[in-house]
């Protein structure tokens, strides 16, 4: 099995070296390496040409004006050619080095189309300290009219499902990811397991709920999301889905 990794950079140079260690150091299978950078103006794409050898031709990487994060993972998408892909964005680690390895298991015993998994939110300057676990739940399509939806950094989908699917609506500039999973979880032809482990740590302050602005921006942009997949009551799941957002505030430790 091949994954596609796609990392979507922009003036990521106080993360990014973070996010290409996370991704060399996995263990596991086969790894074709997707950089998408929006044109950075500090020194993102100096710390990218320096890995660019370690990966040892297991790693493209574009710099270019794009129109958003979603423009640049479907630039990403569009080059990739695993069996498999899933998003690490600059910001983001895997939680351990055996990760994919685990996802790559799942996939291949529970022979299905997606897989997904737990995040914990981390504080940006102190990634050790977690200020929020997402906790998700195996699959059944009534927990979308409550407000479920697994986190979207934790979704591994074979290339296939993108290609039926299709790709982030670039029109959608925080909400695409939604948009998107709704459009998959909502097609009984796609199989899918949850994988009860923590994937990826991601670091708080993300473009979705960094200003008020941007808070109403995406509600609204995920009412539009539920409207247009011909979700029931749209406006009671927005509020259940955030309502239940309540509970990964309560930090559990894990063994």
């Amino acid at each position: 099995m091949k994954f596609s990794i796609i990392t979507v950079t922009y003036n990521s140079f106080d993360t990014v070296q973070e996010t290409l260690e996370s991704v060399l150091s996995q263990t596991c299978c086969e790894i074709e390496y997707i950089v998408v950078d929006g044109q950075s103006k500090d020194h993102t794409i100096d710390i990218i040409k320096e890995y660019e050898s370690r990966f040892n031709n297991r790693m493209q990487w574009i710099s270019e004006p794009d129109q958003g994060i979603y423009d640049a993972l479907n630039k990403g998408i569009r080059l990739a050619t695993g069996d498999v892909i899933g998003v690490l964005h600059s910001d983001d680690v895997f939680s351990s080095t055996d990760v994919l390895l685990m996802i790559q298991h799942a996939f291949e015993v529970a022979k299905v189309d997606v897989v997904y998994g737990d995040l914990v939110y981390v504080k940006r300057f102190k990634p050790t300290k977690i200020i929020r676990y997402w906790e998700s739940k195996p699959f059944n399509s009534n927990l979308i009219q409550r407000g479920w939806m697994p986190p979207h950094p934790t979704v591994f989908m074979r290339r296939a499902v993108y290609q039926e699917t299709g790709l982030y609506d670039p029109q959608l500039q925080i909400s695409a990811d939604y948009d998107l999973l709704l459009r998959v979880l909502l097609n009984n032809r796609f199989r899918m397991v949850y994988l009860p482990q923590i994937i990826v740590k991601m670091r708080g302050g993300g473009t979705s709920n960094r200003t008020l602005k941007n808070i109403l921006q995406k509600m609204s942009e995920d009412y539009c999301s539920l409207r247009r997949n011909c979700i029931p009551s749209p406006i009671l799941v927005l509020f259940l889905k955030n309502i239940t957002k309540l509970h990964q505030l309560v930090i559990r430790k894990r063994s």
